[in-house]
């Protein structure tokens, strides 16, 4: 019988290797969530801006849905997807998460709600194991994003790869950045049809962050 899933959709690294390893454990992944600012120009985490989720979509061939929320109404929002999901007989939902149990309650006290079985294939792994096995699988990814306390803004820009994944271990940071010391944009990797086309532009800090603009 057929798994029809959805995936959380940030565009960063774990959500693709999410994806990834929920195509390898039998599931058809028919759908990409993602959750974007009140104005609907960017997605909630990552900043990333629409017309980029839309052209990893494409080159990844899975539909995008989108939905703009305030953090106030996020989950109404979330939920209001999972009910237009559910209409499309998609009965499961992907999840990048790793080990944060907060994430986990939440996403498990929505899907009961929206009628969906949650699937968390990184939960649990060794985070060191997870960051390196994203690039052992010839994912490519740059940072995107860094809260300003704990990266130096130099950091954006920079290719998701084994130095830099070294280099994040000796100043004591997790290298999946799992509690949002960072954050990545995917470009290419085993699922793409073709490499994505974007340009870093300026490097820009709000509230606590550094950002990089990207066409």
């Amino acid at each position: 019988m057929q798994k029809r899933a959805f995936v959380s959709f940030s565009g960063g690294k774990d959500s693709h290797l999410s994806l990834l390893k929920a195509r390898e454990a039998g599931f058809t992944v028919c759908t990409l969530l993602s959750m974007m600012s009140a104005d609907g120009r960017y997605s909630a985490s990552h900043h990333l801006p629409v017309s980029v989720l839309q052209r990893q979509g494409e080159s990844l061939g899975i539909p995008l849905l989108v939905r703009s929320t305030s953090w106030e109404e996020y989950e109404r929002n979330f939920l209001e997807c999972l009910s237009l999901l559910k209409e499309q007989n998609i009965e499961y939902g992907i999840f990048g998460d790793i080990d944060v149990i907060e994430h986990r309650q939440w996403i498990e006290r929505v899907c009961g709600i929206g009628e969906m079985e949650p699937f968390l294939p990184l939960w649990g792994d060794d985070h060191l194991e997870i960051a390196r096995e994203f690039v052992r699988r010839n994912f490519e990814a740059f940072v995107v994003v860094v809260k300003d306390q704990l990266l130096p803004p130099s950091f954006v820009g920079r290719k998701y790869d084994e130095a830099l994944i070294d280099e994040l271990l000796t100043l004591g940071v997790d290298p999946c950045g799992e509690n949002g010391e960072f954050h990545t944009l995917v470009v290419n990797g085993p699922l793409y049809q073709r490499p994505l086309s974007c340009r870093f532009g300026e490097v820009f800090s709000d509230q606590g962050y550094h950002f990089v603009r990207i066409e």
